[in-house]
């Protein structure tokens, strides 16, 4: 991927991971100004605060995947040599690409049974629209990981 549009892509991710974040918070603090203050609240204000926090957790696992860096547990990077470790990386990124292939088709699944049952998000939100980031993170998560199974980073500390 050119170096410029993976920049901005990552520019894009980070602007809306902060605005997400701003908006999470800014409506958890009103809800709780309204209750203490007014004795009343939003009521679609914790349904918000609840998909805000599924959509920050899948971009910020889109973005992780980006650069390579979700927690890992990786004794092969320490002491296997180079080619070795070269491999490695390949087959669990490339397990990982399948993986979240499988979570994006069959979270499809679970988006149509909402979809058709009318299942309510939060206000005139339907959870359907609430939950679309599940398989289009999911599918940019195994694009990302294809690419570090063909042109991984066998350097750890990069």
């Amino acid at each position: 991927m050119p170096h410029g549009l993976q920049r901005g892509l990552r520019l894009a991710e980070t602007l809306l991971l902060a605005i997400l974040l701003l908006v999470m918070i800014g409506v958890a603090v009103a809800q709780i100004v309204a209750r203490n203050a007014f004795g009343t609240g939003f009521v679609w204000g914790e349904d918000l605060v609840q998909v805000a926090v599924l959509w920050i957790t899948m971009l910020g696992a889109t973005a992780a995947a980006g650069t390579d860096s979700h927690i890992r547990i990786d004794l092969v990077s320490r002491f296997a040599d180079r080619k070795f470790r070269a491999l490695a990386m390949r087959v669990t990124a490339l397990f990982t690409a399948v993986l979240c292939a499988c979570l994006a088709w069959y979270s499809i699944e679970f988006i149509r049974w909402d979809y058709l049952d009318g299942t309510p998000g939060f206000g005139v939100v339907p959870a359907w629209v609430c939950e679309t980031i599940i398989p289009v993170a999911a599918a940019v998560i195994a694009i990302r990981y294809v690419g570090h199974a063909i042109w991984p980073n066998t350097d750890p500390q990069e």
